[in-house]
């Protein structure tokens, strides 16, 4: 028992120190895809600093859900690969040491992982989708306001430039001037005495509102000079539709809405005979991203181990085929799912349950070289059940 303890501990030492090393890089580079966009909301839109830093802390737990089972199978296959080229698992195989108390600690950490991502994927990344879109709205806002000084012709929104005389708040403008050339065939001009701002935070929208006002149109293509007034009259100042674009009756995406709202959601829309594929597709995806730390720590030791001394860059290596392999695999039969020749549940769980029996397979495979635990046993069973069943073929 003591010693089993001390093995846990020296291989448990082993494996965090790539996985921290993993996270630290993986999630490095998830965010540098997204600084080229937050350096554009810095220098070009005139957002600050910290509210920058807040939409970074907002996708984290998205980083997270992805980067820690990935990290586990570095870690594992790092950590097994040292441990068979300094020849440190043949001294525990000669120790009587089985595969599968080495493999235990790692189970142990697995899990772990399993939990943490679990409550990351189902509650926290959520939850973090809907501030992230909130406080992007806020933003937004601040924008809107930036493109409303007065005495300042601003071209902060895409297509347009807009001025307004003056505006002691955003209930109060007056003198408002604004060309519009989004569409090339009639760009127009609006003129209104005064108007305000209205935010909408429920569906992130940002709407002026004009009165007394006229519109001036020319079409480049007849020539013709129309002019159009109004009492009042409504302008939607397009941010980012697709940022925005809502999917369900609450006003939040399913990827806002944590798990139990999902399955209550589900039911109500399942008991209103309304589709629920996509809620299906979303909440079968959260459980095999929480379920990938299993797969990963039941795979990467025995995947680890090898007689030859390739040292660790022979274990990153295998494990980014495996993980191209995993991801490929499920995003395949997520595509199955989206067209509706297989349920959810089926393309989430058959392609988890052919890579989980490939892994115990290979466990088993890898505990019948050390000749010591439950390996052999279970091989001799399924030689034994193999056996029969070719007996009963070969009978009339």
């Amino acid at each position: 028992m003591f010693r089993s303890r001390i093995i846990d501990r020296y291989i448990m030492r082993e494996l965090l120190a790539p996985f921290f090393l993993s996270i630290a890089v993986l999630t490095l580079a998830l965010f540098l895809q997204k600084m080229f966009r937050l350096t554009e909301l810095v220098l070009s839109k005139g957002s600050t600093l910290a509210a920058a830093g807040k939409l970074l802390l907002y996708i984290m737990p998205g980083f997270l859900a992805i980067t820690i089972p990935i990290s586990l199978l570095v870690a594992a296959l790092t950590a097994f690969t040292r441990l068979s080229s300094d020849s440190e698992v043949t001294a525990m195989k000669a120790s009587r040491i089985s595969l599968y108390a080495m493999v235990r600690p790692v189970m142990q950490f697995a899990f772990i992982l399993f939990i943490i991502t679990s409550v990351i994927a189902h509650f926290l990344a959520p939850h973090a989708n809907h501030a992230f879109k909130a406080h992007l709205f806020n933003m937004v806002k601040s924008r809107a306001m930036i493109g409303l000084d007065q005495g300042v012709f601003s071209s902060t929104f895409d297509g347009m430039v807009i001025y307004v005389d003056k505006m002691n708040s955003l209930d109060d403008i007056s003198g408002i001037f604004i060309s519009d050339e989004r569409s090339a065939s009639e760009p127009y001009t609006i003129l209104a005495k005064q108007g305000k701002l209205i935010t909408n935070p429920d569906n992130f929208s940002v709407t002026l509102v004009m009165e007394q006002g006229t519109i001036h149109v020319q079409p480049h293509t007849d020539g013709v000079y129309s002019l159009m007034s109004f009492d009042a009259g409504r302008l939607f100042l397009n941010i980012d539709e697709a940022s925005f674009k809502r999917s369900d009756a609450a006003g939040r995406n399913i990827d806002e809405l944590d798990s139990l709202a999902l399955y209550r959601s589900w039911r109500v829309a399942r008991a209103e005979k309304k589709p629920t594929k996509d809620m299906e597709i979303e909440f079968q995806k959260r459980m095999s991203v929480s379920y990938a730390c299993l797969v990963f720590g039941l795979i990467g030791a025995p995947l680890g181990i090898r007689k030859s001394r390739s040292g660790k860059s022979a274990g990153i290596a295998i494990s980014i085929g495996v993980i191209l392999v995993y991801y490929l695999v499920l995003g395949t039969a997520a595509r199955f799912a989206e067209s509706g020749a297989l349920s959810a549940a089926a393309a989430t769980w058959i392609p988890n349950g052919l890579i989980t029996a490939a892994a115990i397979a290979l466990l088993i495979k890898k505990g019948n070289e050390i000749y010591l635990g439950i390996g052999p046993r279970v091989s001799a069973i399924a030689h034994s059940l193999m056996s029969l069943f070719k007996k009963g073929q070969k009978t009339p």
